[in-house]
């Protein structure tokens, strides 16, 4: 007496589709549910609010002006754009842990200050890069003894980092007064920072390339990124499992100063002068420019390439109105206004579901009352 121990097989797996002749393709399911997927506007269309006002802008401006989109104007308003995406790249790291940063113009214009007051005295141009970067650092390692050692929030922390940072620039200034250099006598070494350039392609625009690159990598590829984002969103979780939640704020909270004073020591170089408080110009932009670009994201996350988005269209929005021969004041109504349809556009579209449009570290800053842990 024999056993059969052979299973009869189908050579077709049961969760494959069936492609026999005269059999129907079904549509594809989720690995979750089970359901067909579908088309879903509520979670795409979001996503290409920014990139669509951006294109408006360029179609828009293009009419207006026949020189808007030259490629002379473009490269312009780009080299112009690069200190801003520096310091809104720096508040990108700062958002993504979980914080804000108030005072990263103060990071700027002490950077600005001690790399041109540098130069006056004759030092060498690596030195007053040295030293301006420094005083920059000096302002994230404030906010993060605040924030991390004193538990103090982030917001009311760089708050009061920005009224001192700004009495000191006044007090190191005779009460504010600007200090401006001879072109003759700076440093070919350091007026390049600002005003040289790489086969035609500004050097600013370079150092914002590559700083956008190098900081989309890190936050998107790596250990230190992954750790950094999930602090942001769950930061008595991350701390549950073993996560060095504090050293990850420390490194944003510094790495954002660092990018700020990167843009402050370019500014010296291309103005070559320093005026106090300019930084604060770049700081309202900065934050507008990460809202705009959380929105490029389905969970409401803060990142590089959406922060380059909202930069953009900052940038075009002042050139195209300088062209067509608008008054300065008119600027800040319209980045507000940019600001406000891209935000309630996406809120619009994804009222009906969950979907974050702000970034959960500025939602938690935002909301009336913030557990803290």
């Amino acid at each position: 007496m024999t056993t059969d121990t052979q299973h009869t097989t189908n050579p077709r797996d049961d969760n494959s589709p069936d492609t026999s002749p005269g059999s129907r393709t079904t549509p594809p399911t989720s690995r979750i549910s089970g359901e067909p997927r579908r088309f879903r506007a509520d979670v795409v269309l979001p996503r290409l609010i920014a990139p669509v006002v951006l294109a408006g802008i360029l179609l828009a401006f293009s009419a207006l002006s026949p020189v808007f989109f030259s490629s002379d104007n473009l490269l312009g308003v780009l080299n112009q754009a690069a200190i801003l995406a520096l310091v809104a790249i720096g508040m990108t790291v700062v958002v993504r842990a979980g914080g804000i940063d108030l005072s990263i113009g103060v990071a700027l214009d002490l950077a600005a200050l001690a790399a041109a007051a540098a130069i006056a005295g004759g030092y060498r141009p690596w030195v007053a890069l040295t030293i301006g970067l420094a005083f920059g650092l000096t302002v994230g390692l404030v906010n993060a003894a605040l924030i991390v050692l004193l538990r103090i929030p982030s917001f009311m922390a760089t708050l009061s980092v920005w009224f001192i940072g700004t009495s000191v620039q006044q007090l190191l200034t005779g009460g504010g007064a600007p200090i401006y250099l001879q072109k003759s006598q700076v440093p070919d070494g350091f007026a390049l920072w600002g005003n040289g350039a790489v086969l035609g392609i500004p050097i600013p625009l370079v150092f914002a390339v590559l700083v956008a690159a190098v900081v989309y990598l890190g936050l998107d590829r790596t250990r230190w990124g992954r750790e950094l984002t999930a602090t942001g969103e769950q930061r008595t979780a991350s701390r549950i499992s073993g996560k060095r939640v504090s050293w990850l704020a420390v490194s944003a909270y510094l790495l954002g100063a660092a990018l700020a004073a990167l843009g402050g020591v370019v500014l010296a170089s291309r103005t070559y002068a320093f005026i106090p408080a300019s930084g604060q110009l770049y700081v309202m932009d900065a934050i507008g420019a990460v809202f705009i670009g959380a929105t490029l994201s389905r969970f409401g996350r803060a990142s590089v390439p959406g922060t380059l988005v909202g930069v953009l269209i900052f940038a075009l929005l002042a050139n195209g109105m300088n062209l067509i021969g608008l008054s300065f004041f008119w600027q800040g109504l319209a980045r507000g206004v940019a600001l406000l349809v891209v935000l309630l556009l996406a809120i619009l579209l994804t009222r009906t579901t969950r979907v974050p449009v702000i970034p959960p570290a500025l939602r938690r800053l935002l909301a009336p009352s913030t557990a803290r842990s």
